[in-house]
């Protein structure tokens, strides 16, 4: 196969529009997950219970993030995707930095929700956006990359988050007129909320690609439409959406924990799991989504149409034994390396479900694909995983410090549940594969 079929960007410009979208993504995780690590300074400021926090990393963003994402899909379809990206950009970092704004769980809750609402627009305009830049033989590798933000995102939000502590922690009092005296934690979301703006000037050195594979009109498809075409190939599209779904919600779920788990568990403070954790993610994620990207091309490549859930399935088998025991180890040392291997494994997914869509998945809807594939990694994944391990925390074993009883039931029902899920898709992804190269060649 040529590297470059006609009517795809040069591949130079092709790779830069990867690491400009790779960087607004890193800093969209950044944004999201900086929470995670300021838990135990939110939680004493506002007396809230585990599962309250929980609903506010999960739900508050989860939520809004999945509908507006339906919405946003739409634009992403038929209007500029560049421009969709910078607006929602402007609005997830305003809402960031609003953070230092908050008085009370309510209006934090508030503030999530802006968070969550700008960054709806990301996520089905990238992916669009890509998948017109690459042939789809090396489109897993390119949004596996692309994918690293979500890795690399939530390392820099620890690492960052770590150091911002220690900067906000020493500087003097700041007051902010109408709202008083601001808290460290706040200091620290107002840090890093404000230099994403500065992203949205350089979205202007993005060109739009020219739309493949469309038969007829560039406009977006009736929903009714596309929800009927996900429903003719649901065994294939079913099997990406809740098997990666129930794979997000034990990883994200366990991410937002972390902090809390080291603190009541191995007397580690929220700065030095930021450290230690961010660099571990930052070398581990990235090569989980390689490794994903890397197995889906080359079996692609050698013509196994099942390529993309083969790959996927290496990640629950993979995680399954650590994400378990990792929660009842006492060494601390030895939970950092175990930490490693799940975190490897974990991060997989991302780069290859997002290619495995866009080639089963005529042009005109692929946003609105996407977009249902957000919802659900969202509100099962995002969303549950956080609240379950603060339910279950808070109402099945009653005591904060069962916490890691929690952690490991999540992961002993994620595990098996992603596995079955993607197996029983296997056949279908690969029939919607053959189906949909028989239409681009019609």
């Amino acid at each position: 196969m040529s590297d470059r079929p006609t009517g795809y960007p040069k591949p130079a410009y092709a790779w830069y529009m990867v690491f400009l979208l790779l960087v607004i993504y890193t800093f969209s995780f950044i944004d999201r997950q900086i929470l995670g690590l300021l838990g135990p300074m939110i939680k004493a400021d506002f007396q809230i219970s585990d599962t309250e926090f929980g609903i506010l990393t999960g739900y508050a963003f989860a939520v809004f993030y999945t509908f507006f994402g339906l919405f946003c899909a739409r634009i992403a379809d038929s209007r500029s995707r560049r421009g969709l990206i910078a607006v929602g950009l402007l609005v997830w970092s305003v809402m960031t930095a609003m953070g230092a704004l908050a008085r009370n769980y309510g209006q934090l809750f508030l503030m999530r929700i802006g968070v969550g609402v700008g960054e709806a627009t990301l996520a089905p305009a990238a992916n669009s956006l890509l998948a017109d830049s690459f042939p789809a033989h090396r489109l897993a590798m390119a949004l596996s990359v692309y994918s690293m933000g979500i890795p690399v995102g939530s390392a820099l939000a620890f690492i960052v988050g770590g150091y911002v502590i220690g900067v906000a922690s020493e500087m003097p009092a700041v007051v902010l007129p109408g709202v008083g005296e601001i808290a460290t934690w706040q200091k620290a979301m107002l840090i890093v909320g404000l230099p994403g703006i500065l992203l949205t000037v350089l979205m202007a050195t993005v060109r739009e690609p020219e739309r493949k594979g469309l038969k007829g009109t560039a406009a977006a498809l009736p929903v009714r439409e596309v929800l009927a075409f996900v429903g003719s190939r649901f065994r294939a599209y079913g099997g990406i959406f809740f098997g990666v779904s129930a794979i997000a919600m034990l990883g994200f779920g366990t991410l937002i924990f972390l902090a809390f788990f080291f603190a009541r568990f191995h007397d580690v403070a929220p700065g030095q799991v930021g450290v230690v954790f961010g660099i571990i993610s930052v070398i581990t994620g990235p090569m989980g989504l390689i490794l994903g990207g890397w197995l889906a091309d080359r079996w692609y490549s050698q013509g196994r149409k099942d390529a993309h859930i083969r790959a996927l399935l290496v990640s629950p088998l993979g995680f399954a034994i650590p994400a378990i025991i990792t929660p009842f180890v006492a060494d601390t040392t030895t939970v950092w390396g175990l930490l490693a291997i799940s975190n490897l494994f974990l991060n997989l997914p991302s780069g290859v479900a997002f290619a495995g869509l866009q080639i089963i998945t005529p042009n005109q809807m692929r946003g609105q694909v996407t977009a249902l594939y957000v919802l659900c990694t969202n509100i099962i994944g995002y969303g549950s995983g956080p609240w379950l391990i603060g339910f279950f925390t808070d109402h099945l074993f009653g005591d904060e410090m069962k916490l890691n009883y929690a952690l490991a039931l999540v992961a002993a029902i994620a595990t098996p549940l992603s596995i079955g899920l993607l197996a029983w898709s296997r056949k279908a992804f690969a029939a919607a594969v053959v189906a949909e190269e028989d239409r681009l060649r019609a």
